[in-house]
């Protein structure tokens, strides 16, 4: 009895890890966060970006080799508050995505919103893909993050109706 009760614990296990990867996010859009212990996973269940409890953004590969990170892992920062009158220190609390004035679009930062521990550089990633080709987009804003099968975290701009949809910063984590 105690076998066929193991057995039955395990396939309904399976079946739940199943059913979560297939309702598991590969993206975030404009406007959302993924906060401390929330992840995005490829549709193929085998890359994951997660929001770590330390700070650090990390994406890997099967859940334990980490392929990429922001490296905000036990960041802080402290800075005074003239309108409190008192110092405050911040530490990396979640992914944001949304527009900043130089077209980064995705950053790590603390509760408030008021320090960026890290964030994409859209445009210096931009030179160095599109330089050799000589084809950079003028719209360097990305409004969509996916975690791609092939293990690439890709920021891509899908609001260009000439070029379609065209990546803006990545991980360069792709075949790894």
């Amino acid at each position: 009895m105690k076998k066929l009760s193991f057995l039955l614990l395990a396939v309904f296990m399976l079946q739940f890890s199943i059913v979560s990867a297939a309702f598991a996010k590969d993206r975030i859009v404009v406007g959302e966060k993924l906060d401390i212990g929330t992840s995005l996973v490829s549709n193929n269940g085998v890359f994951s970006l997660h929001m770590q409890a330390d700070g650090n953004l990390v994406l890997y590969k099967n859940r334990n080799t980490p392929l990429w990170s922001t490296n905000t892992d036990g960041a802080n920062y402290r800075y005074y508050d003239p309108l409190a009158g008192r110092y405050f220190t911040a530490w990396p609390h979640h992914l944001h995505f949304a527009p900043t004035p130089d077209g980064n679009v995705i950053k790590v930062s603390d509760s408030t919103e008021r320090v960026a521990f890290w964030n994409s550089d859209n445009r210096q990633w931009s030179n160095k893909h599109y330089s050799y080709i000589g084809n950079m987009p003028t719209n360097l804003s990305g409004d969509t993050l996916v975690v791609q099968d092939d293990g690439n975290l890709v920021l891509v701009n899908t609001k260009d109706p000439v070029r379609g949809w065209y990546p803006v910063w990545a991980s360069n984590t792709y075949g790894r």
